[in-house]
Formats: C-alpha cells, structure tokens, sequence
C-alpha cells in the first residue's frame, strides 16, 4: 500500500511540477511578442487491478499545449494585412496632398499672379516695366511648376527606396519561415504522440504576421505541421521548405518606376505589381498608380495647356518694334522639342515615332501615359493607360502621321499629333510609351526674356471705307492681341473645354484632397477593426497575469499537497519497519 500510495504521490509532484513551470513560463513572457499562452493536459494514469477492484496509480503530463485559434489568428493577419495597406496609402496621400494645398508652393496663386500681370501689361502695353513684371512673372509660373514636379520626383525616388526595402523584407521572412518549417517538421518527428514545438509555432505566427504588415498573405497547411505560404492572387511565397524571393526591377519603359517581381530559386522571374492586395506594399504601389502618377500628369497637363494656348495667341500678335511673335513658352511637344517616348528594347532598330502637342487640339490634352503597339497589317493600337482603353489609328504612307478612322473625331486624339518613322509602316511588334504630360511641367520655360517682345499688338487695322490692312513699324500702343491672351484666364481650355486652367489644376487638388480624407478614413476603421482582432486575439492566446497568479496558488497547493503525501507513504513505511523489528 506505501508503495501504491508513494507512487501516486510522485506521479502528482511531477505533474504540478511541471504545472509550476509551465505557468513560470507563462508570467515570464507575459510581454513578449506574439507568445502563445501554454497550459499543462494532464491523465489519470492505468489502473491497477487489485483484486477488490481497480485502484488508480496516479497522473500522467501528456502534452503541453498552447492555447490557439485559427480563425482568430487568420482573422489578425487578414486585419494586419488590411490595415498596413491603407494606412501606407494614407501617409503617403497625405505628403501629396500637403504639397497641393500649401500655398508657398501651389499652383492656384501663381497662375492668378501671371494672368494679373498679363492684364496689367495689356493695360499700357507700352509700359516697359509692365512687360518685364509680366516676364517676371512667367519665371515665378514656370518656377513654381518645376519645383512642385520635383517635390513630386522626390516623392516616387522615397516610394521607390521603400518598395526595395519592404521587398527585401519579405524575402527574408519568407526564407526565415520556410527555415522554421524545417525545423518544426524535424521536431514533430521527434514527438511521440501529438506534442509540438510551442516556441517554433509561436514564433513561425509572429512572422506570418509580419509578413502580413507589408503584403496580404494565404496560409496553407502542409506535411508534418509546415505550411505553404502564398501572397497576392495565389503567387507562392514558400512551399514547405522552399522559399522565392521578391526584388524589384525598372519597368521596360521607365527606369523611374519600379516593377514587383517574383523570383523563384530555379531563377524564373514573373512581374507581379498588378497582383498584389494587403500590406504596406500594396499601399505603396496603389498610391504610385492612384495618386502620385495622375498628380504629377495632371499638373504637366496644366502646365502644357497653358504654354500650348499663350503659344497659339502670342504667336500670331506682334511685338513692340513690329516684330513677329515667338514661342512665349517653350517645353516638350511645343516648337522642335518632341514629347518624351520610351521604346520597348525588342523594337526594330529602324523603327522610331515623333510626338507634339497638337496646336489645334489643345483642350484635350490628357493627364494619362499611353502606349502604342503594332499589330499584324499592320496596326496602330493606341492604348490609355489611365483607363485600358484604346482606339485604333490608320497611316498615312506618305507622310506617317497617324489619325483615327474617319468614323472617329479627329479630337479622339489626347492633344497630340503622331508621325511614324518609316512612313511606310513599323514592325508588327514594336511598342513605345508616350509621356504626354508626365515631365511636362518640369520642362515648360519661359522663352522669351527681352520684354520688348512681348507680342500685346496685331498688325490688322481697318480703313475710313472698313477695308482691312497691315500697319508695319513700331506699335507700341497696341494691346489686341494682349486682350486674347488676357482673356485666356477664364477660357475653358481644359478636360475637353470644360474647365479653365485654374478650374484644371483645382480638379486636381480636389480629387488629391478626396482620395486622401477617405484613406483616413478607412484607416482609422481598418485601425478599429485590427484592434478588435487584436483582442480576440489576446483573450485566447494573450497571457492572463490575474489567471496565472490563480494557477500558481492551486499548482503550489498542489504540489505541497503531494510532497505531503510522500511525507505520509514515509511515516506509515517506518510504522511498518518498527512492527516488524
């Protein structure tokens, strides 16, 4: 009976043993990231058949398990995933936003600056002083375009360091979790029965969740308790024990623009920008193609519509000692500078195309990039970028210019006129990326600095019997062509003759402005919803200190309990030594 009653007793003091530990454990990692709460499962050991009947032998410790839901944690990854994309969106919206609506660096005060001197100078055109304000002012306009587009620049170089550093990121996580697969698998091997390796499923969650900061992510179980780990719309992260990794690389068309690319250990490489969903890259990449890209276009769409329209004016009008006019503005698209094209490196080497502003076109100068490609026939598909739509365009053979069919407007055309090189046709094949707008509003000058050539006059004058001739010689009374440019401030020549140039570029800090209020928005719900998942997360998994103050009372009853027992199995074996003696 001592011996029954000993062993019982030390089948107990084993397990509270391990109870006591275990809860240790628990307080000691009370703030550690991501630990999961551990208990003890515990027994009763076989029964003894003592002829009576059964009598019980005591306790066993099974396993020791960690308390875990998979709903819970898929739900944290999904909300973790959800939360990093907007609140990246949001703080990079907010940078953009900031810069649109500070007026030391605006657009809105400037424009209405040039147009006030444009009108000051029409007023007495023969002010020298009112010329120069005006070319002074048109310095002041064309500066403050370009530092709005570099502020911008600045913007995409800041996006592009942070894509190649969140990309680095979840390549080593991805290599990190695949690592522990291994090493969770070697250990399940290991177990008798269904214990597992508490600390390596802890910690293979804690990266998945960091995974889930920076890119949405599926997780599949596998073979011996591994997991295969798949990102975006189904690209494979890590298959068991296997890892691809993420870079980025330029974009055949723009090496200021970076591409996300999956790379698999054999060497394969797949873009997969457009796939992503979740996570801070996702945010990054989304803001580059919502905001940051449409910002930069629109602002050179104004830009260049206001140097094409002031051009067309000035142009035709006369200066102070009777001269001509010349280009006020100069920039791409406008006299011989030609509108940026990057060709695809597969191109043939012969094949090359020349893009302007259409002067005659104006008002339908697009904010988008756009793509030509040659079909078989061969064909001209001009694709929208903005939008994936596309319209096809004929050849002239004897010149290269290409136009819409004659079923479509001639306006169809985004406020630019094509000539191909052959005339005769491209290579099926060769693709090229016209950037309209893009730099425009970094490379819009002014061109005129002397300002007696100001061209404020017209040299059509009318006789006593209404007959219309030319007045050759000096005019420097003569402001009508100052009244056209004047009254270029409040013509709609924007968004196909909808909105003025002040109207223009407000569209564009309107629309910054709603896209970033609703990001946080969203942010601060997606915050909401993280927090709530964080909770239900806590209270299975998270670490009760009241609870494992509870436990480490009842374990050390216990414990003493059975020590107690032991003292007793020790008294009742002397009583029975000294009877028999």
């Amino acid at each position: 009976m001592a011996s029954g009653m000993l062993g019982t007793a030390i089948t107990g003091l084993k397990a509270f043993q391990r109870s006591l530990e275990t809860t240790s454990q628990n307080i000691s990692n009370v703030n550690t990231d991501g630990y999961s709460r551990q208990r003890v499962e515990l027994a009763t050991k076989k029964e003894q058949m003592i002829g009576v009947g059964y009598l019980g032998t005591g306790v066993n410790v099974t396993n020791i398990t960690r308390s875990y839901d998979q709903f819970i944690t898929t739900q944290l990854r999904s909300s973790t995933a959800a939360f990093g994309d907007v609140d990246k969106y949001s703080q990079l919206a907010s940078q953009v936003d900031d810069i649109l609506a500070d007026p030391s660096v605006g657009m809105e005060p400037a424009i209405k600056n040039f147009f006030n001197a444009v009108n000051e100078a029409t007023n007495d055109p023969s002010s020298i002083p009112a010329r120069q304000v005006l070319l002074s002012e048109t310095d002041i306009l064309t500066s403050r375009f370009d530092t709005m587009n570099a502020r911008f620049t600045q913007i995409r170089k800041q996006i592009n360091t942070g894509m190649v550093v969140v990309t680095d990121e979840i390549t080593a996580l991805s290599k990190s979790i695949a690592d522990i697969n291994l090493q969770i698998a070697a250990s399940q091997g290991q177990a008798s029965g269904n214990q597992q390796p508490n600390g390596l499923l802890d910690k293979r969650d804690n990266l998945l969740n960091q995974l889930a900061e920076r890119v949405d992510i599926s997780v599949v179980p596998s073979n011996s308790n591994m997991v295969n780990v798949f990102m975006g719309q189904g690209q494979v992260l890590v298959l068991d024990g296997i890892a691809n990794e993420v870079i980025t690389k330029p974009t055949i068309f723009d090496p200021s623009k970076l591409d996300v690319v999956l790379k698999t250990p054999s060497g394969t490489e797949g873009i997969i920008s457009n796939q992503i969903t979740g996570g801070s890259l996702a945010g990054t990449v989304r803001f580059r193609n919502e905001i940051l890209d449409p910002a930069q276009q629109r602002l050179g769409a104004v830009a260049a519509s206001i140097a094409m329209e002031f051009n067309n004016i000035h142009e035709t009008g006369f200066d102070v000692d009777g001269n001509k006019g010349e280009l006020f503005f100069k920039g791409q698209g406008m006299g011989t500078t030609v509108i940026p094209v990057s060709a695809n490196t597969t191109n043939a080497t012969s094949s090359s195309i020349t893009v302007m502003f259409d002067k005659n076109n104006i008002k339908n100068i697009d904010y988008s990039d756009y793509k030509l490609e040659v079909g078989a026939g061969p064909t001209y598909q001009l694709t929208r970028e903005a939008d994936n739509t596309s319209i096809t365009l004929t050849n002239n053979t004897a010149t290269g210019v290409l136009s819409p069919p004659v079923t479509v407007p001639a306006t169809e055309l985004p406020g630019i006129s094509i000539t191909i090189s052959p005339a005769g046709g491209l290579t099926v094949g060769d693709a090229f990326l016209i950037r309209p707008t893009f730099t425009a509003a970094s490379t819009t000058l002014q061109n005129i600095t002397d300002p007696r050539k100001v061209a404020l006059a017209t040299n059509k004058a009318t006789d006593s019997n209404g007959a219309v001739y030319n007045v050759t010689g000096p005019m420097p009374g003569d402001n009508r062509n100052g009244l056209l440019l004047a009254g270029l401030e409040n013509k709609q020549g924007m968004l196909g003759g909808t909105a003025s140039f002040q109207g223009g570029y407000g569209l564009v800090v309107s629309e910054v402005g709603v896209l970033t209020n609703s990001a946080k928005i969203a942010t601060a719900a997606q915050e909401t919803l993280l927090n709530n998942a964080k909770d239900s997360w806590g209270n299975v998994s998270g670490v009760n200190l009241d609870e494992e103050a509870a436990n480490l009372i009842k374990f050390q009853q216990s414990y003493q309990a059975a020590a107690q027992m032991i003292s007793v199995s020790s008294t009742l074996f002397d009583s029975i030594l000294g009877a028999v003696n």
